[in-house]
């Protein structure tokens, strides 16, 4: 079995549970192995939901332990909500996140810079495009190192709704 199928494995043990499987990983931190993953559903998830999960992971990991890739079985899990600034991984979760505003790192400059933060105007399946200081920015898929959610504590407005900068977008 591949990593990619071990992980894909997991998504659907996870998926059959009746969450969303954000993301699995196997790496190493602190030099231990862990086998990390995010799951979410509506409305949140607490402890009992990762409970629930990592033993139905850790079932299957039991399972499978002797996999190269498991260090003969000396891994820790981790199970857990992916918090309040979700990372995002795949296109679907910045098209699932429009409206929202995210930072989005890239392994390469565009328009010399590495980092863009702005609200998420669209994506599809090359690029994505940020409202980023009244620009928008067109960012290929390809060159994005990593991206999350931005949360701002403000009594005036609400996170859960499109920014309201999107009116003041300016023409290139």
């Amino acid at each position: 079995m591949t990593i990619e199928n071990f992980l894909e494995q997991i998504d659907l043990i996870v998926t059959k549970l009746g969450y969303e499987c954000v993301h699995a990983s196997i790496k190493t931190e602190f030099g231990r192995l862990k086998v990390q993953v995010l799951i979410d559903t509506l409305g949140g998830i607490n402890a009992g939901d990762c409970e629930l999960v990592s033993g139905h992971v850790n079932k299957f990991l039991d399972e499978n332990q002797d996999l190269p890739f498991l260090n003969n079985g000396r891994y820790y899990l981790e199970v857990s909500s992916p918090g309040i600034e979700r990372p995002l991984y795949k296109i679907a979760d910045y098209v699932r996140f429009q409206g929202r505003e995210a930072r989005v790192r890239l392994s390469e400059l565009l328009d010399g810079r590495k980092t863009f933060t702005g609200e998420i105007l669209s994506a599809d399946d090359s690029q994505i495009i940020l409202l980023c200081d009244g620009r928008d920015i067109q960012i290929p898929f390809e060159i994005i190192k990593g991206g999350n959610l931005i949360f701002r504590f403000n009594d005036d407005k609400d996170n859960n709704k499109p920014s309201k900068t999107r009116n003041r977008r300016t023409k290139k």
